[in-house]
């Protein structure tokens, strides 16, 4: 009889995924596969070629796009029998058929979900295309007024996926409440140990000593070098420098040529109040359908 995974994490993109992530499979007694997304119960597609291929064994690998279940279990086929199996994919608030798939494949399942400012999770969106080559405005306003391309990886949907009611009311309509617990990104970040104990005694298991300075953040930085950066990206280019260089190296010179360390872009003031106000009866509907007031949280919030 074939183990089910046990959890879901299952967004906001660019709401702290990644370091839930990163925290969580230093849990002893947490699995998490070495593919950060799978994206097995979501239906969407990707700008980034390498995201269909399947995974290699013994590879990291941020992203796939896995629809074949016998190399999604297979994922999982180094868990101990005593671990819980987890799967972290932002898509799955976003497409609006996942949450069914999964409570078809487990309805035991556990559903953990982080949301953040709408408007900050967007411009960080949008700040994250700009540095991998997806987007080519050269504002945050520009972005948001060019033409739509309504895709997962590498699309622009930047205000769309912040509007988090919708996204979150067929898991509260499919699971019970006491499987899903909401995590307010500014407020988990910002006490990692007790919130992270928090989350394990929500999976139901023990506390666990988590190492803060392990964890990469994923956060938006500033960027140099663009031109040189864009070239690079070209697939004529990119192919060659895989092959020549190991993953570690490659990362390593990525942030010495093309990043600036410790500066971040900063939101317009007169768009993030703009932004805020259209999304006033979301953040409302949200509130009321997850219990939490999140009012408290980014309606006083600053644009920093």
């Amino acid at each position: 009889m074939k183990r089910l995974v046990d959890f879901f994490v299952i967004g906001v993109a660019r709401g702290g995924t990644t370091s839930l992530y990163n925290y969580l499979q230093q849990h002893p007694r947490i699995f998490l596969p070495r593919v950060k997304e799978c994206n097995y119960f979501s239906e969407v597609d990707t700008l980034d070629k390498e995201a269909y291929k399947d995974p290699q064994p013994g590879k990291d690998y941020h992203q796939k796009i896995i629809r074949d279940e016998k190399i999604y279990q297979g994922l999982f086929n180094d868990a101990e029998n005593d671990q819980l199996r987890g799967d972290v994919s932002p898509s799955y608030l976003w497409d609006k058929n996942a949450a069914a798939r999964i409570h078809d494949y487990n309805p035991e399942a556990k559903i953990l979900v982080s949301l953040r400012n709408p408007v900050k999770r967007a411009h960080s969106h949008y700040l994250l295309h700009f540095q991998t080559g997806h987007d080519k405005s050269a504002s945050f306003e520009e972005a948001l007024t060019a033409p739509k391309r309504e895709i997962w990886g590498g699309g622009n949907m930047y205000l769309e996926m912040g509007r988090y009611y919708e996204q979150l009311k067929p898991y509260f309509e499919l699971f019970n409440r006491e499987q899903i617990k909401v995590l307010i990104a500014e407020d988990w970040t910002s006490r990692n140990g007790d919130a992270l104990n928090e989350i394990f005694d929500f999976l139901g298991i023990e506390y666990g000593r988590i190492d803060d300075g392990s964890v990469d953040q994923n956060a938006s930085r500033k960027i140099k070098n663009k031109g040189l950066l864009d070239v690079l990206r070209l697939e004529g280019i990119k192919k060659p420098i895989k092959w020549l260089l190991p993953e570690q190296t490659k990362e390593k010179l990525k942030d010495r040529l093309f990043y600036k360390e410790g500066e971040k872009v900063a939101i317009d003031p007169d768009t993030y109040e703009r932004l805020m106000r259209s999304y006033e009866k979301d953040i409302e509907q949200t509130s009321q359908l997850t219990g939490i007031d999140l009012k408290k949280y980014w309606q006083t919030d600053t644009v920093q």
